[in-house]
């Protein structure tokens, strides 16, 4: 009788180990999980803040300069187009979707367009750009997953010597 109750006792601790191990392993397999969401998130997140900020960036330092900032079509595609002027010809940068990427082309002004012919910035799903007021911006960016963000930006600056308080 007495190696009968030790056995049982023997198998429930075993039970209760077996239990503790394979709860253990179910909380590391749905921590996986949720980090790997989590930091799939993050990363996207990041994606697109980093590319509104760089075009927040390209407006700002256009705004107040002897170029301007509009938007033209070109070849069927609605262009973000900022120009500035170098030393000795003009050159612009255009911004603009194509073939599921968001992308910016830097060039002399004038020429023929072509849409493959920049730097891809970001993967998305579509973009767009509106001008509500002159010298203001709305854009849109929409993710493989359908989500939208959207980014207001003003080109209606100061020159430089209003901002350095002359």
């Amino acid at each position: 009788m007495r190696e009968r109750r030790l056995s049982i006792n023997g198998m429930l601790i075993f039970l209760i180990y077996g239990m503790f191990a394979l709860f253990s392993l179910l909380l590391v397999v749905i921590g996986a999980r949720v980090y790997r969401t989590v930091a799939a998130v993050g990363e996207e997140n990041t994606a697109v803040r980093t590319s509104f900020s760089y075009l927040a960036n390209k407006l700002r330092m256009e705004a107040g300069t002897e170029g301007d900032i509009r938007l033209e079509e070109r070849e069927g595609y609605p262009l973000l187009v900022i120009g500035g002027s170098g030393q000795t010809e003009e050159y612009e940068t255009l911004i603009y979707y194509y073939d599921g990427m968001l992308w910016e082309y830097f060039g002399a002004a004038g020429q023929s367009f072509e849409p493959g012919k920049g730097e891809k910035l970001i993967e998305a799903a579509g973009f767009t750009i509106e001008e509500p007021e002159p010298g203001l911006f709305y854009l849109e960016l929409s993710d493989a997953a359908g989500n939208q963000r959207g980014l207001h930006l003003s080109s209606r600056g100061m020159d430089r010597s209003q901002k350095r308080g002359e």
